[in-house]
């Protein structure tokens, strides 16, 4: 298992930029080949490139698990294709969010067991979404907090959230989604960890700014031993 620090396109925000699963991980491109191969290493997956909406921040544009990938309804009919076959080569199932809160992977927060959605998702594009993912999604906040998938990074192993969603929030969630969820920031104190950490049961990567005590943390609580 691995805990790699890399910065994408100079940015530690790896969690905007990258979309990632057990079974996939997509990154826009222009990234380094060598890159490439570090970041699939660590993460214990294959690497596509891919955009959405011609755009290069796939973390906020995608959901995805083990069981299926959700993009935005940005996407152009091109990319729609090309992710839907990235998707049925992976045994994944596709769908796209159609709903003007279209930023699937800000406004979800899914593991392979369960997942939660902001509020302002309907509930039939909340009951599609759950369809796409295999999981029954539970509109929530955190902290009074609506972009719920960049304020966790979780895995069927254990997550990181804001230091700031309360307790029994933070518990319930971990309820939620199976596993035990602790309260972390990365790359020198920022608390959206979502943003800046994505990981899978092999590893995880955080942007180069992450300090040795938030290493130390993300490595306990994602359990990367």
């Amino acid at each position: 298992m691995a805990l790699l620090r890399q910065d994408l396109f100079n940015s530690p925000y790896v969690g905007v930029f990258c979309a990632v699963s057990d079974a996939l991980v997509l990154l826009p491109p222009g990234i380094p080949a060598d890159d490439h191969e570090a970041i699939s290493e660590a993460l214990g997956a294959p690497v596509i490139e891919a955009t959405v909406g011609g755009s290069r921040v796939l973390g906020t544009l995608v959901a995805m698990n083990s069981q299926g990938l959700l993009v935005s309804n940005l996407a152009t009919d091109r990319e729609r294709n090309a992710l839907m076959a990235v998707a049925e080569k992976h045994g994944l199932r596709f769908g796209v969010l159609e709903e003007r809160a279209n930023a699937a992977g800000n406004n979800l927060l899914v593991t392979n067991s369960g997942g939660i959605c902001s509020p302002r998702i309907s509930p039939a594009a909340r009951e599609a979404a759950g369809a796409v993912l295999g999981v029954e999604l539970q509109p929530q906040t955190l902290g009074e907090m609506e972009n719920v998938g960049m304020l966790a990074c979780v895995t069927a192993q254990g997550g990181v959230c804001h230091p700031e969603i309360p307790d029994e929030e933070r518990q319930a969630l971990g309820q939620r989604l199976g596993v035990e969820i602790m309260e972390c920031t990365a790359n020198f104190g920022m608390p959206l960890v979502g943003a800046g950490v994505v990981a899978t049961m092999t590893g995880a990567i955080c942007g180069r700014a992450s300090t040795g005590i938030e290493l130390g943390r993300l490595e306990e609580a994602l359990k990367l031993f």
